[in-house]
């Protein structure tokens, strides 16, 4: 996924929303006081109020010059002292040429009814000044302080989601190092089944279908619910059998309460992996994997495999040069930061590796529901897999 600058269309569309919320609050209460004021002097009427509604059509209008004038300021590094000197200055400029607008606009409807011509006679250029100008000031200053609270906001916004983004793009780069890690013993131990068992080499070939298929597709999501883990371990399980047979035995204690619960894609496998390589293919009479899984809070889960072998020096309890660890490790890191570990120790004749999860990612990661559904499986089918 790319990483995007700027903000997308609907952060735009909450910030114009909140302006003319604003915007139109604040002016409606000035026509209110405005025909407030005007009922105080005489009855409301179409004479009167042509004229209150004609000066506050002209000084919303001005506001809407202000806030294009004061545009491309919000994208200028500038001192506070020029800020109120832009300020003071767009403010004055507007508050006289709505006056003049006003006076000039006036005059057609003076010519309409004598009561229009009196009101027009009284309001000569530049009686709507001293009331606009503060108005104005007032109004800018609002504005400019409220967009760059708001500014700085989106801003800081923009930049999580870019620094999201730029992780979403090192975990894709992370998965994709996984697709062809297992894929030519694969193919080389299906090669040789062929010319022994030519039925189960078919089956082979459709579990490693399956696998190729899981890493491909999903829309490369980088988090998936357990289950899912699970149904591809069956794959991953039966190809390690076609070159260890009853050399491998596998034992699962699941909790029913983690199966929905997501974890990062292929670890399980990349567990089992290390597991064999490094461990059971090492024994000549071959050894056994196990595999507990305990849910861990409300959202995380406890995952131990343990499994028949040594520890080398080159695999340490913190830091394993092994490239399938390290690249879990730094998925783990990249996904919840402090909040989830993996563990490699030697206890006794087994080798024991924990991963602990205890939060929700710090990327939000969804998954495709259709892909999800070609996947997942049910709770039956999972007690059939780990049986």
């Amino acid at each position: 996924m790319a990483v995007r600058s700027g903000l997308n269309p609907l952060s735009l569309l909450q910030r114009n929303n909140g302006f003319w919320l604003y915007q139109s609050f604040g002016w409606a209460l000035f026509l209110l006081l405005q025909l407030l004021l005007l009922a105080t002097d005489e009855p409301l009427s179409l004479v009167n109020v042509v004229p209150a509604l004609l000066f506050w059509l002209l000084a919303f209008a001005g506001s809407l010059l202000l806030r294009a004038l004061f545009r491309p300021l919000r994208q200028r590094q500038l001192t506070v002292v020029a800020t109120l000197g832009w300020l003071s200055c767009y403010s004055l400029v507007t508050a006289l040429l709505v006056d003049l607008l006003h006076y000039l606009l006036l005059w057609p409807l003076s010519q309409l009814h004598l009561t229009l011509s009196v009101i027009y006679d009284a309001q000569p250029i530049g009686a709507k000044f001293p009331l606009l100008l503060p108005l104005y000031l007032f109004w800018s200053t609002l504005y400019l302080t409220l967009s760059r609270q708001q500014d700085l906001r989106f801003a800081r916004m923009a930049q999580q989601e870019s620094e999201l983004r730029m992780k979403e793009s090192q975990l894709q780069s992370l998965l994709a190092q996984l697709s062809p890690h297992f894929m030519f013993n694969c193919i080389n131990n299906i090669r040789a089944l062929i010319l022994e068992d030519p039925a189960g080499a078919r089956t082979m070939l459709a579990h490693f279908a399956d696998m190729l298929r899981y890493q491909i597709d999903s829309d490369q999501q980088v988090l998936v619910p357990l289950r899912t883990e699970l149904q591809i371990l069956a794959d991953y399980e039966a190809l390690m059998r076609i070159q260890l047979e009853h050399k491998l035995q596998v034992n699962y204690q699941l909790d029913p309460a983690c199966l929905g619960r997501k974890i990062p894609k292929l670890a399980l496998q990349l567990l089992f992996e290390n597991a064999i390589k490094h461990g059971i293919s090492r024994l000549p009479q071959g050894g056994f994997i196990q595999l507990t899984v305990l849910p861990l809070g409300a959202h995380g889960l406890q995952l131990e495999l343990r499994n028949s072998g040594q520890l080398h020096k080159a695999e340490t309890t913190e830091h394993s040069t092994g490239s399938g660890l390290l690249n879990l490790r730094s998925r783990l890191l990249l996904l919840y930061g402090d909040a989830a570990s993996l563990s490699l120790c030697q206890q006794g004749n087994e080798v024991v590796a924990a991963l602990v999860i205890r939060a929700l990612p710090l990327i939000q990661t969804g998954i495709d529901p259709a892909a999800q559904a070609a996947v997942e499986l049910s709770e039956h089918q999972i007690s059939e897999v780990i049986k």
